[in-house]
């Protein structure tokens, strides 16, 4: 029922590395990254973090609200590369201006 699938080098390979996985790379790794946890108190950090970034967001959010009553919302633009390609350009003239 299975058409000879699992009977691979890669199926076996896949058999024998999932307990190293499980029971030594994995908890290894967790362990690594777990020790970069804050531990202690942080006071009002993340709440002053979270108020910073809420009064950032409101502002920057509101602009663009009112930007886009003004001009209208436009779904399309030039790609990613295109965009890079013109700021490219500008920064190439710049330098060339300045000497």
């Amino acid at each position: 029922p299975h058409d000879d699938l699992g009977k691979s080098w890669k199926s076996y390979l896949t058999f024998f590395w999932k307990p190293l996985l499980q029971y030594a790379i994995f908890p290894a790794q967790f362990a690594y990254l777990y020790s970069y946890f804050p531990t202690g108190s942080m006071g009002s950090l993340p709440k002053e973090l979270n108020e910073k970034w809420k009064a950032e967001h409101y502002r920057t959010s509101e602009k663009e609200f009112e930007r886009v009553a003004i001009e209208g919302q436009s779904t399309g633009g030039p790609s990613f590369f295109k965009t890079a390609e013109v700021e490219e350009k500008k920064e190439a003239e710049k330098a060339t201006a300045f000497f």
